[in-house]
């Protein structure tokens, strides 16, 4: 009786949405799924042919559940239910609606998200967002990792596809369970159409010319910034002679397929490799560029003396500012070596050319249709020339009452002489608290 009840041809009644799914019903297919498909509920995360099937199962199995749908709208509500299920839900739905999205995070309360223009809670009355739904898909991203996410392993870090996620049990929080999620998708969020948002427009001439001239950068800022974009950008400028290494710990930048005409090695760390390991080991393939995603530790030290070596590197790092970047190498490399001060310090100033620094501020401006609405900027903050002498100045911008300036420094005869040697030229104009003209943003107070 219950088979010719799940295989039943039914009238469909409404147009019902799809979050109106029951979910006591979504609860008994997730239950029968599990117990007598547990493997293909398992491969349906990560492969595309499994999830079909999945949703084939649903449509030949379970047509009785499905009878308030109408037919134009049942193959959305068949789609809801498969994410429900073997997918991520509500932040698979965000993902795939909303493509300008950077992170979703729920902090045991309410689930957030954010874009590099806007951080907002997620509200959707017909679907509500609880600590067990959460936990359920903490669940899921570990076991499609192999991992597992339980009062006995309550710290769960993991990537799956383009998403990062760090999630605490509630075992270990004073409330629900937590979860941070990154989403990194293969474009270049940061490129030249959008770029005056972010600094003039002859800061980008000057990133090309430094990049085509093999200079080493060290990028800083706060974490959500915009440090790893930056890395990217600049690495679109890397010449195809110029063979680049790529190491980072989760795949964020993308290289290989955002630059597939450019001579790249793509190394992620993990499985006991880490990034001290790929830094020596990317010194025995002939780069001329090494890119380290971020600097953690005692890593730095090899990257150190990776440009005392003649290689020239491009990483980033959390730091105050540009300046004191050179210290905080300094400070990482003494966490796995004994090393002089001072004499590093003095290294790094000599043989590091550039520190760019990141900010970001939240704005009050208006929407398309003239809402009052807080957007997040992000913006190049400073740019420094570094020399055994210290510091200097060769770009500066600041957000003062509802206003962008920009300041121009120098810089030193011995970057224009590099530029001489590879045939390149720059100048750099001259401006004293320039304001800057950020297309589109029109600030309210």
């Amino acid at each position: 009786m219950l088979e010719k009840l799940k295989n039943a041809t039914v009238k469909r009644k409404n147009e019902g949405k799809a979050n109106d799914f029951s979910p006591k019903s979504l609860e008994t297919i997730r239950n029968d799924l599990k117990n007598g498909h547990a493997e293909l509920v398992i491969d349906a995360m990560l492969k595309e042919e499994a999830r079909q099937e999945i949703k084939k199962i649903i449509e030949n199995n379970y047509a009785a559940h499905f009878m308030d749908y109408d037919e134009n709208k049942l193959d959305d509500v068949y789609e809801y239910v498969v994410s429900e299920i073997v997918g991520t839900g509500v932040v698979e739905r965000l993902i795939k609606e909303r493509p300008d999205i950077t992170d979703i995070s729920y902090n045991g309360s309410y689930l957030i998200v954010e874009s590099s223009d806007y951080k907002e809670i997620y509200k959707d009355t017909d679907h509500q967002i609880t600590d067990q739904y959460i936990t359920r898909l903490i669940q899921k991203f570990a076991h499609a990792v192999g991992k597992e996410f339980t009062p006995k392993n309550p710290i769960f870090d993991g990537v799956y596809g383009s998403i990062r996620i760090n999630a605490v049990h509630s075992q270990n929080t004073t409330g629900n369970s937590t979860m941070s999620l990154r989403i990194v998708r293969p474009k270049l969020a940061l490129n030249e159409e959008n770029f005056e948002m972010f600094a003039p427009k002859f800061i980008y001439d000057f990133f090309k010319v430094v990049v085509e001239s093999r200079n080493s950068i060290l990028i800083s800022g706060e974490t959500g910034t915009g440090k790893t974009e930056l890395l990217k950008l600049l690495f679109s400028f890397v010449l195809f002679e110029h063979k680049a290494i790529m190491i980072e710990d989760v795949p964020e930048t993308h290289v290989k397929s955002l630059f597939p005409d450019k001579d790249v090695f793509s190394w992620l760390t993990g499985n006991g490799v880490s990034v001290t390991d790929e830094i020596i080991g990317a010194l025995r393939n002939n780069p001329r560029w090494i890119m380290i995603s971020e600097l953690r530790g005692r890593e730095a030290y090899e990257m150190i003396q990776a440009v005392l070596s003649g290689h020239h590197v491009i990483s980033s790092l959390h730091s105050v500012d540009a300046e004191t970047s050179p210290k905080r190498l300094v400070n990482m490399s003494k966490i796995g070596y004994q090393v002089d001060e001072k004499s590093l310090e003095e290294d790094i100033l000599r043989y590091f050319n550039f520190g760019f620094h990141i900010k970001r501020v939240v704005v009050k401006t208006r929407d398309n249709n003239g809402k009052p609405i807080k957007r997040v900027i992000r913006y190049l903050a400073k740019i420094v020339e570094y020399s055994i002498d210290g510091c200097q100045m060769v770009f500066e911008q600041k957000y003062r009452n509802g206003k962008f300036t920009f300041s121009t420094g120098k810089l030193s005869e011995e970057f224009y002489d590099n530029l001489a040697e590879v045939d390149l030229n720059y100048e750099l104009p001259k401006y004293t608290d320039e304001l800057a003209n950020k297309k589109g943003l029109v600030i309210i107070r």
